[in-house]
């Protein structure tokens, strides 16, 4: 709220009563606008609008700004007819309304009008739009999104829990997990509305993340379990066991998960820490909910859900699959310098679109195309040019209130005319093309008042008490290159007072300004709690900081398929259709970011965990990496399913930036599953050797349980220093 943009917009809204609509109409006329019935059905619709609840002003083509309470009477003649809210075939006019208020007030004053606006318009045909239309657009849609993932996840999920756990009763176990978490997370959600802003992303972000860590973690406590019944003991030590192990695992890759989600509270945007809240939330929830229920599922009911295997004619030996795993480890470890060049090579180069990458906003192309309000928007785009998104240019305090600075307002307007990349500029004074007035299509007062501006009455609410505005108009789109460069160019314009900068573009320059100022101590944070949480685990400081390295590199790809799928448009016959736009949300890095590194955490932590209960066995990195591979792999391979059905049944979704989202956090967990884990993680223990148990000033004690190394792994030729812990 400090920026100088939403300092502008501010002014513009509560001052001038100016600045982007809540809502625009555009009036289509079967000849003329101008025609008696299109401008007796123009006046009749601004009269209806502007006695409608929660409308503060209708400005329109046929009657200028009007205020509430000063609507004019059906059929009566304008002296107004502004050529800038008309179309260049005149058979489109503009109709824009301002409401009171913001959030839940807007929201029902647009319930509230759209039937207005659209009930007997005469020989006009009417669409609506405009960003407070757009918002109810996108809550729509993304309910009908969050609906179809759980129509689609949901079965999905509970086949794959089925043929993984083989057990009904412990399939449905994760779900029920889930459930709460999710619940659990929307009642949080419901109590941060009525403190602060929440964004319409993080619901349905939030229900695949609670679903998917649920999953997970109820996943690793169940097979903990039997795999320690299978080693003969008994239910409640079965139990207990499991919780000590996969329990104290799945509070460290919570934490971890939440550390890291945590850090986007230092973004002062109300999306990111949305997402950061309902990360969070639903982290916690989900590790307390799988803390909670499993163990006292598995005591109550330990023969459903820790037996009885409904597919086990078809599986491969449980020895034979996590034999496979081991060998893979064994023969990744023999050549583990060429596996660690060729799988980092890889990744990078799945990376290089990334460098191509372009920064905007997200707008009313999140929607399908085919929406009415997106197809207005388009309209307005189209056949408005000289109204697409302006820079609006504002001097606070400075009014125009004599001669002299009515001139100085016309040369300053003149000069900004003619700076590269304007195609247009409106203020109190007139509308100027390339230093030239334009002539506008209106009717001067007969008698102005004293002291009045010359020219348009239209154009009035350009001055007032509060400052001057200009609407600078530019040739390119907002977030192009050079839209940013004409915002750099205004604010440093010799100007009559100082200046603020408003409107879309100016909002995305300040945007990127602030997260480019905060995203160093926001991944410092993050890498730092993590880097602290992981040497407490794993009592190592080489662990930790491979595990930082080996999760950046699996980002380094989902950053690329980013910029190659949704800001290029390729591959929308695998990931369906979507508009591209040329641009990536400023935001969405840094969501994805957190998302994909906190899964990938996840698996790391449970593959550490393994490592090291076999190193604390053996003494030995190179069998214990094995080992752990061996008996991780299966696990998060499962896992990694689960959370795909859950992430692609989100990637269905209608609205691009959620699937976005869903599709670039799927890459991520795909890479690490087959890239990450199984070749980069052994590559990499196998060439630190006696460096992944360093620590400092602190000899590590091997439990009495602990046994002398073996002359070495089989199949693998070592060296003795590797032989020895």
């Amino acid at each position: 709220s400090g920026s100088p943009s939403a300092r502008a917009e501010a002014l513009l809204t509560g001052r001038f009563h100016a600045g982007a609509p809540d809502v625009v109409l555009l009036a289509r006329a079967p000849v003329s606008v101008d025609a008696p019935g299109a401008r007796a059905a123009g006046l009749a619709l601004v009269g209806r609008l502007c006695r409608e609840p929660g409308v503060t002003g209708v400005d329109s083509y046929w009657t200028g700004p009007v205020t509430r309470g000063a609507c004019r009477t059906p059929g009566a003649r304008s002296s107004v007819d502004d050529a800038a809210l008309r179309s260049a075939d005149a058979r489109t006019a503009l109709v824009a309304v301002r409401l009171e208020g913001g959030g839940r007030a807007a929201r029902a004053a647009v319930e509230r009008l759209l039937p207005a606006a659209t009930a007997s318009p005469g020989p006009l045909r009417v669409q609506v739009t405009g960003h407070a239309v757009l918002d109810r657009a996108l809550e729509r849609y993304s309910e009908r999104d969050l609906l179809r993932t759980e129509v689609l996840a949901v079965p999905a999920t509970l086949l794959l829990l089925l043929f993984v756990f083989g057990s009904p009763a412990a399939a449905c176990l994760p779900l029920a997990v889930g459930a709460v978490a999710v619940t659990g997370t929307l009642a949080v959600l419901r109590v941060l509305t009525a403190v602060t802003e929440v964004s319409t992303f993080a619901l349905n972000i939030t229900a695949a993340v609670g679903l998917a860590l649920a999953i997970d973690y109820s996943l690793y406590l169940v097979a903990r379990y039997r795999e320690e019944t299978a080693a003969g003991r008994a239910p409640e030590e079965a139990v207990q066991a499991a919780a000590g192990t996969a329990g104290r695992t799945v509070v460290v890759s919570a934490a971890a998960v939440a550390l890291g989600l945590l850090a986007l509270t230092l973004f002062p945007l109300h999306i990111l820490r949305s997402m950061a809240y309902a990360g969070v939330s639903v982290v916690l929830l989900a590790a307390a909910s799988a803390l909670l229920l499993v163990p006292a599922a598995l005591s109550r009911f330990p023969r459903a859900i820790g037996r009885g295997d409904l597919f086990a004619r078809w599986r491969r030996p449980p020895g034979r699959a996590r034999d496979g795993w081991r060998r893979l480890a064994l023969r990744v470890m023999r050549r583990p310098l060429l596996v660690t060049a060729v799988t980092t090579g890889a990744l990078l180069v799945l990376a290089l679109p990334f460098r191509q990458v372009s920064f905007g906003f997200s707008d009313d192309r999140v929607l399908p195309r085919d929406a009415p309000e997106v197809r207005a928007a388009q309209e307005l785009r189209d056949g408005f040019p000289q109204l697409r998104d302006p820079v609006e240019v504002v001097l606070p305090g400075w009014r125009p209130d004599g001669r002299g600075r009515v001139a100085e307002l016309d040369a300053y307007a003149r000069r900004l005319s003619v700076l590269p990349g304007v195609l247009a500029v409106r203020t109190a004074t007139g509308s100027y093309i390339q230093g030239q007035d334009v002539p506008l299509a209106c009717a001067a007062e007969a008698s102005p008042a004293p002291g009045a501006l010359p020219g348009c009455p239209a154009l009035r609410n350009f001055a007032s008490p509060a400052g001057t505005w200009l609407a600078v108009s530019g040739t390119a789109g907002p977030y192009a290159p050079e839209s940013a460069a004409l915002v750099g160019r205004l604010r440093a314009a010799r100007a009559p007072a100082p200046v603020l900068a408003g409107g879309p573009t100016a909002q995305f320059e300040d945007a990127r300004d602030v997260l480019a100022r905060r995203l160093p101590w926001a991944l410092g944070a993050m890498a730092a709690a993590t880097f602290l949480l992981l040497l407490v685990f794993t009592r190592s400081v080489f662990l930790p900081l491979k595990a930082l390295a080996v999760n950046l590199l699996s980002l380094t790809a989902t950053f690329g398929a980013m910029v190659f799928v949704f800001q290029q448009g390729h591959l929308k016959w695998l990931v369906g259709d979507f508009t591209a736009t040329g641009t990536i949300s400023v935001v969405v890095p840094v969501i994805t970011f957190c998302l994909a590194f906190g899964l990938s955490l996840d698996y790391e932590i449970l593959l550490l965990a393994r490592i090291r209960e076999a190193h604390a066995r053996t003494g030995d990195t190179v069998r214990a990496t094995a080992a752990g591979l061996q008996a991780a792999g299966p696990l998060f391979t499962a896992s990694a399913a689960l959370v795909l059905a859950v992430l692609l049944a989100l990637a269905t979704a209608e609205v691009a930036l959620v699937k976005l989202l869903a599709v670039t956090t799927a890459l991520s967990v795909v890479l690490d599953t087959v890239a990450i884990r199984p070749l980069l993680v052994p590559a990499v223990m196998r060439l630190a050797g006696r460096a992944n148990w360093w620590l400092p000033s602190l000899p590590r004690r091997l439990p009495r349980t602990a046994r002398p190394s073996s002359p070495g792994a089989r199949g693998l030729r070592a060296s003795p220093d590797e032989e020895l812990s």
